[in-house]
């Protein structure tokens, strides 16, 4: 009986990092309603599941890097260097090429990251910190410090009109869910992200999935970064400031460990409207902004604290009974 014991721990486990944000989704949506009813206004909900799809796309990415091991602290910088890079070439290229072009440019910076950690075994932590300041700075002298701007009406906008950012963020999780848990690529991020060195001797090529992971964080962060270019039709070295945060804070939210070795999409799409949900919620409120980051803060430490406690409760008040009894 040992065996219904493990399958019934995993499960148990499973569903507990998975969903419970959903919980704390429903549960903040209530409350709101209920202290303000503009909350529910369609348009309301609207600027909500768009603000959220926003952060969810890069936090996709970045929860494959987290999967792995790893986390990327790059991702803002790398939004506004393909937003400015993008903007640059929609003149001459058209819309299309040019976000082709964003996309690519963000990959890029993402498999030099993959590259420093994997090959010159330097930290994430510190590779991706010092490719921050320095995409930072090369955004600010490829625009010359100055705003790069689209006038009048451009197609460029689509990126950022109506639902096309929650469709996008939809079919990344969709892509990424089935990447990770159908294909031999997904398989080996995972086990990367449990004990590279294992994994390593067991065939698995850990370098080459470290430059994959780091160039898909980065062609989401990219994405990220032109839509919000789109939104407002500038692109400059400012934007995107703090998405990092914004992006490791909606994955740890949603359950996936920083430690490595699992990866929850669902969990990371509902991370987000959490975090979105409530900061709406506190415009709404009339709460200063400088409360926003503060609440950021707290639901991450939350969920960290959370998490331990959810698998202890599951483990002594569901898994030990059923144990005893398999006994």
């Amino acid at each position: 009986m040992t065996w219904v014991v493990d399958r019934v721990r995993s499960a148990a486990l499973a569903v507990w990092r998975t969903y419970r944000v959903g919980l704390f989704v429903v549960a903040v949506g209530i409350v709101l309603t209920v202290l303000t009813p503009a909350f529910l206004v369609q348009g309301n909900l609207f600027n909500v599941s768009t603000n959220a799809a926003v952060v969810a796309i890069v936090g996709l990415g970045m929860t494959l890097v987290i999967a792995s091991g790893n986390f990327d602290l790059s991702v803002g910088a790398t939004a506004s260097f393909a937003g400015a890079v993008s903007f640059s070439t929609v003149g001459n290229l058209g819309v299309g090429p040019a976000i082709a072009v964003g996309l690519a440019a963000g990959a890029i910076v993402g498999f030099v990251n993959g590259l420093i950690v994997a090959e010159l075994r330097v930290p994430a932590f510190i590779a991706t910190l010092g490719t921050m300041t320095i995409i930072r700075s090369m955004t600010l002298v490829y625009t010359d410090g100055h705003d790069l701007t689209l006038v009048g009406t451009t197609s460029y906008k689509a990126l950022s009109a109506g639902l096309t950012p929650v469709m996008l963020a939809l079919l990344v999780a969709a892509v990424m869910a089935l990447v990770v848990a159908n294909t031999r690529f997904g398989r080996h991020v995972l086990a990367v992200g449990s004990n590279q060195s294992a994994s390593t001797r067991a065939g698995v090529r850990s370098n080459r999935i470290l430059w994959a992971v780091f160039a898909v964080v980065g062609a989401t962060a990219a994405l990220t970064g032109m839509i919000v270019s789109a939104q407002v039709l500038t692109a400059n070295a400012r934007l995107d400031t703090g998405l990092e945060l914004s992006a490791i804070a909606v994955v740890v939210i949603g359950g996936t460990p920083l430690t490595g070795g699992r990866a929850t999409m669902v969990g990371t799409l509902l991370g987000a409207l959490l975090i979105a949900e409530i900061n709406n919620g506190l415009n709404l409120l009339n709460v200063s902004n400088y409360y926003q980051q503060l609440t950021t803060g707290i639901l991450l430490l939350s969920a960290v604290g959370m998490s331990t406690a959810g698998r202890r409760f599951i483990k002594r008040a569901i898994l030990a009974p059923i144990s005893r009894t398999s006994e």
